[in-house]
Formats: C-alpha cells, structure tokens, sequence
C-alpha cells in the first residue's frame, strides 16, 4: 500500500504561496507499524530534522540499519560510512555525539547496488524494474536517510552525501545538526542521479562562534525531480554560516529550493549568507528557488542572492570554435558535476559515481572517469 507524506521539507516561514513552494508532498510504501523513535537516544531526539515531522517519522519507523555513534572527546579522525542501496529501497538511522574537541567525519554514500560491480545495462531497463516493484505496492521504490549529529564544543564535523541513484528510484533524505560553541560544521553534498530526490537539512548554530560551510552540487535531467530544503537557525553570538548551492537542469527537470538563514535575536555580531547558481538547458525545465533571510536582531549581517541563467552565446561561440555542439557544449557543465564528486568526495564514492556512469553515461564514460581517479 502507498502512503502520503505532506509537508516535506516546509519552511519555517510561509512565503509566496502562489509560487507552491513552501513544502512538498510524497508517495511511499506503507511504513512497518513499529516505534519510530525505540532506538534513538533520549538527547537525540530532541535534534530537529529537515525533511520534516512527519517524513522524519516515516524514515525513523523504516529504518533498517540503526546506530548510535559517539565520538569520545579530543578524537581525531573519526570516521563513519553509511551505505544506503537504493535499488532495493533501504532506509538507514544514524545519530552521532561528537563530543568537546572531537573531530568526526560522516560519509554518506546513496546508490544503487553498493558493493556490487557496476552492471552492464541500460537505464531503461533498470528503470521498468523499479516501476516493476513499485506497482507491486503502489508507491515508488524509496531509499533514504536520517541523521542526527550533535556537535559539542570545539568539535568539527564533516558530513559528506552522495546521491547516485538511477530511474524509477525515489530518495528522502533529513538530516538534523545542533552545533554548541565553536563547533564547525562542514557539509558537502552531491545530488547526481534519481527519479526524485527530497533533501531536508536543519542545521542548528546554537552555541558562540559556532560555524557552517555548506555546499549542495546537483543534476536533474529529463523527468527528474529535486526538492531541497535548508533551515539554519543562527543563535549564537559572532556565529557563521555560508551555503552555496550550484546545479544543472536540463530536459524537462523540476527543481525547488528553499534556503531559510534565522537570525534569532541574541545572535550579536553573527554573520550568514547564501547563494545559488542555475544552470537551465532546456526550455520545459521548472526551477523555483526560494532564498529567505528571517532577522530578529540587528547587530548581523545577512545577504542572500540566485543566479539563474543559460549557456551564454559567447561561451556557444567560443566551444563552437572548438568543434562542439551546443548539447556538447551544456554536456560538459554537467559532467564537471560528475567528476567534481568522483575526484573529492571519499571512501566508496568515487566507485558508486562510476557505477551510476556506467549505468547513465555508458562505458566509455565511466572508464574516463575511472582513469581521472587513478590519476589525480
């Protein structure tokens, strides 16, 4: 049976409401009549998360692989890997205490067929099995995440997140950080392959001098949907955070995106900013963004912007010079994506992008990418 989840990623602040973009709705399988929250600690569950009340529930109640990390204090190098397989549509619990002086990586890999060789087919038939197993229970099949993480003073914490999965698969992702005084929080994210993709992320600057750097690189292609949602509540005193987003849209993609920074009144001497740049190839692609900047003090800088554009003719001109086509051309902005995650990101990432490749792209496509890891 399928099951409806509203108010995905909602806003904290309702604007625009002609514009539809202040949350989003989902179909996915009925969830197991189980406890969402049996295994998650006592102080994690006070973590809010982004994806929202109700698809926070649901990932919570379908979860699988549930774990509670904590990374004693003072550790460095910590790291964890989650493995989400999103061809059978599993779904993954995680809360990690990082705690006073600690530093902890978290790895998040999304893709399909982890720890297998990358398969030697085509899109469209993977696609007609997915569709296959969805008809069976009325709803798309549905992989994703949810993760906790509580940054303690004068920790820093690395959370990576790599999408890679293919036609006819549907992701929902929510992710929760409170970061305590001089805490630092890096995020980097990489959406590169699904029917739809749903990404909530709160993250927390609670405590003084505490920091954000985030950054969101992402695709969509013909039919495919992303739904993004960012909530950074800014409380503490000279606190810092920066999100940059950067994608690609091409076909028929429709993408929304909401970027909330809360300037909470307290936050004295706090500083935010965010910026995103869209690339549009394609005349019915729809792209909504949604920068919003909420401020209840006024010793704090706040900026916000979205660049949102096409290849221009000079740059056509230039690459025509060069012997590519205008399709060429926008192929290769695409690609930088691809390879931009297959070159940084780490531990199985880089074999999931050349799986995703060889799925997407073709073979000779994966092997150039599989050449450019061995090199760099």
């Amino acid at each position: 049976m399928a099951h409806t989840l509203t108010g995905v990623g909602l806003t904290p602040a309702q604007t625009w409401n002609w514009l539809k973009t202040n949350d989003t709705t989902l179909v996915v399988p009925e969830p197991p009549a189980a406890d969402p929250m049996a295994e998650v600690p006592a102080s994690a569950r006070r973590i809010t998360c982004g994806a929202g009340a109700e698809a926070t529930q649901w990932l919570d109640a379908s979860a699988t692989d549930r774990r509670t990390i904590v990374v004693p204090a003072d550790t460095t190098g910590e790291r964890i890997s989650v493995k989400v397989d999103t061809s059978p549509g599993s779904v993954a619990q995680t809360s990690v205490f990082v705690r006073p002086g600690a530093e902890a990586f978290v790895d998040v890999v999304a893709a399909d067929g982890l720890g297998a060789a990358p398969k030697a087919r085509d899109e469209r038939a993977h696609a007609e099995d997915n569709e296959a197993a969805a008809r069976e229970d009325d709803a798309p099949v549905t992989s994703g995440h949810v993760l906790r993480i509580h940054a303690e003073q004068g920790s820093h914490v690395h959370v990576t997140l790599l999408v890679a999965a293919t036609a006819g698969e549907q992701y929902l992702d929510s992710l929760g950080i409170v970061a305590d005084d001089r805490a630092e929080v890096a995020v980097r994210q990489y959406v590169i392959g699904a029917a739809t993709t749903a990404l909530g992320s709160t993250i927390d600057l609670a405590g003084d001098r505490s920091r954000l750097d985030l950054s969101l690189r992402y695709l969509a292609g013909a039919g495919e949907k992303l739904d993004l949602a960012y909530t950074v509540p800014v409380r503490g005193v000279k606190a810092r955070a920066n999100l940059d987003m950067t994608g690609v849209l091409s076909d028929d993609a429709k993408k929304a995106l909401r970027a909330t920074i809360d300037l909470v009144n307290g936050c004295k001497g706090a500083k935010a900013s965010e910026q995103e740049t869209v690339l549009v190839c394609g005349d019915d692609v729809v792209n909504k963004t949604l920068p919003t900047i909420l401020c209840d003090e006024d010793d704090v800088e706040g900026s916000h912007g979205a660049a949102i554009g096409t290849v221009s003719p000079e740059q056509l001109a230039y690459l025509s010079d060069r012997g590519l086509t205008e399709d060429e051309a926008e192929g290769l902005f695409r690609r930088a994506i691809v390879d931009d995650a297959a070159i940084t990101l780490p531990g199985d990432a880089p074999a999931a992008v050349i799986s995703w490749a060889e799925r997407a792209l073709g073979s000779q496509t994966a092997a150039e990418i599989r050449d450019m890891i061995e090199e760099a």
